[in-house]
Order: structure tokens, then C-alpha cells, then sequence
């Protein structure tokens, strides 16, 4: 019995203290948008980008960084790159209208939800993984452009707490040119060790993340990477159709780390982690499917036919 009630007591104590936090938020984010107008955030010098590089450094000093004002300013800062200028100021000034109008208390759940609904875009995410969740993510890029200037692009991300198991965020790169030219692209992160390929008309010498600083992370690194053509070459699978097993042939330097397959409706059906011996296929039905290969140096797409 005592050890139910010690339970409980811890349960209800993480649960208050998680509250506490939120409550922090709110008052944070009504100080921010109430006493102030559209243009709050410049108030708090982060329209720069070295004034965001210094708010960013000092936020992510300390390992643990919720809450703070500065990272609540920060975060509506990463929603309007997120949503859009224009977006986001129609949204904003939706909502504020409403706060004013019905003498509502601001709160950053009721803050998102509006936003969400003005904007028609998911932040259920961007709630749980900024506001409520602790940490940063941080960032390894590997990228290989071709002769033919087509720029294969791969992105890794580690969280600072394990209170976030990835954070959805778009992230800009800038990519630099031999004569000068510079181009920042923005990828539209979903899942980790994801690849991305486009074409860039000059010569790339060198890329750098996020470099207008927009958002709150930290440890991030650039190196070269692998051309994913021959990458994708020297991976196979056999034999393909397959009944009972298949197997990964690798004559490339990478190592498989991880296996995924998945179905025509794109459900995961399988998984195997750091893959060494023939993966069972006994759980998958007859037909197609879509297979996931997940590298230290990218990750490739294949189809295999499992028969009957």
C-alpha cells in the first residue's frame, strides 16, 4: 500500500510540475502577444539574425532550457518560419482580435489551437515536441552533388531529452558555390535519416545549416557525403521475388542500420534493427512492398515481391 501511495505521489508530483511548466508558457507567451503588437517579436531583438544566434546560444547553454521567455519568444519566431510571413500574421492577428474581443486569458494551447485553425496546418506536433516536451534537436547533414550538379542531401537528428523523440521542423541549408553563388534550401523534415535529392546549377563547395539562424538547436554538423546512385547500386536485395527470406548484399563502405518494410497502404509491417543474417519474411503477405534501407551514409528505397 505504501508503495501505491509513494507511486501516486510521484505521479501527481510530475504531473503538477509538468502543469507549472505550461502555466509558465502562458504567461510568457500573454506578455508577449497581449502587451504588445504584430511586431512584438522585433521588440525582443530576434528580427536579426545575430541578435537569434545570441538568443539561441544563451537558450541552449544549459542542458536543461524549459521554460524561459526567451525560448517561448523564440518559438513564435520558428512558427512564423514554419507557417509564412503572410500566413502567420493573418493567423496572429485572428486570434488576437478574438483575445481582445471576448477578454479570453492567453494560453499556448489555445494560442496553437487558433493558429491551427486559421492556418488549416497540423501543430498538434509543434505543441507537443516545443511547448510541452524539453530539448533541441541537433543536425548531421551528409550531402555528394554529381557531375551533373544533382545534390543528394541526407539528414540525421539527435534530441538533447528524451522527452521528444523527433522534432518536425523544416530546416533551411544553405549551399555555397564555387564563384560566390549561394542558395537556401528548405527540407521539410518528417522522420530521421531522411534523404532528399534536387538539382543546384553551380558547383556546391560547401553547405551550412540553418544559417539565418531560425531555429532553436545546437552541435549541428556538415560532412561529405556518398553519390546515392552507387550507393543505391551497391546495396541490393535477394533473391527478389522472395518467399521465406531475403538477404542484403553490400559492397559498399556503409553500414545497414536499419531495415524497414512496408505494405502498399504504406503500413509498417517489419522491422530489423542493424540487420546481420537473412531477414524473415514470414510475416508479410503475398504481393508488393516498399523497402526502407537506413545507412550511416543515407538511405535508399527498394520494392520487393513477396510470393506465396
Amino acid at each position: 500500500m505504501k508503495r501505491i501511495l509513494l507511486l501516486l505521489l510521484l505521479f501527481f508530483s510530475a504531473f503538477s510540475y509538468a502543469q507549472d511548466e505550461i502555466n509558465i508558457h502562458d504567461s510568457y507567451l500573454s506578455e508577449l502577444l497581449v502587451s504588445s503588437d504584430i511586431n512584438s517579436i522585433s521588440t525582443y531583438s530576434i528580427d536579426d539574425i545575430e541578435s537569434r544566434k545570441k538568443v539561441i546560444d544563451k537558450i541552449t547553454s544549459f542542458s536543461y532550457i524549459d521554460p524561459s521567455f526567451l525560448k517561448t519568444t523564440m518559438l513564435l519566431n520558428m512558427l512564423k518560419y514554419k507557417l509564412g510571413d503572410d500566413v502567420y500574421n493573418a493567423a496572429y492577428n485572428e486570434y488576437l482580435i478574438k483575445v481582445n474581443h471576448d477578454e479570453l486569458d492567453v494560453t499556448a494551447l489555445d494560442f496553437i489551437k487558433s493558429i491551427e485553425n486559421s492556418s488549416q496546418v497540423d501543430l498538434s506536433d509543434f505543441y507537443n515536441d516545443w511547448f510541452i516536451g524539453k530539448g533541441y534537436p541537433s543536425y548531421e547533414v551528409s550531402w555528394f552533388q554529381n557531375e551533373d550538379k544533382r545534390i543528394s542531401i541526407n539528414i540525421k537528428q539527435t534530441q538533447s531529452d528524451v522527452s521528444v523523440d523527433f522534432f518536425e521542423m523544416p530546416l533551411p541549408i544553405e549551399v555555397i558555390g564555387e564563384g560566390g553563388e549561394s542558395q537556401i534550401i528548405r527540407l521539410e523534415i518528417s522522420e530521421n535519416n531522411q534523404g532528399f535529392n534536387g538539382y543546384i546549377p553551380f558547383k556546391i563547395i560547401s553547405v551550412s545549416i540553418d544559417p539565418e539562424h531560425q531555429l532553436i538547436t545546437k552541435n549541428n554538423i556538415v560532412k561529405s557525403g556518398v553519390d546515392q546512385e552507387i550507393l543505391n547500386a551497391n546495396i541490393a536485395l535477394y533473391p527478389n521475388p522472395a518467399k521465406g527470406f531475403i538477404n542484403i548484399q553490400n559492397s559498399s563502405e556503409a553500414v545497414v542500420e536499419k531495415v524497414s518494410v512496408f505494405n502498399m497502404l504504406g503500413k509498417l509491417v517489419l522491422v530489423a534493427d542493424n540487420p546481420t543474417r537473412p531477414i524473415d519474411l514470414k510475416p508479410l503477405n503475398f504481393g508488393l512492398h516498399l523497402v526502407k534501407i537506413e545507412t550511416s551514409q543515407g538511405t535508399l528505397h527498394k520494392t520487393i515481391l513477396k510470393e506465396q
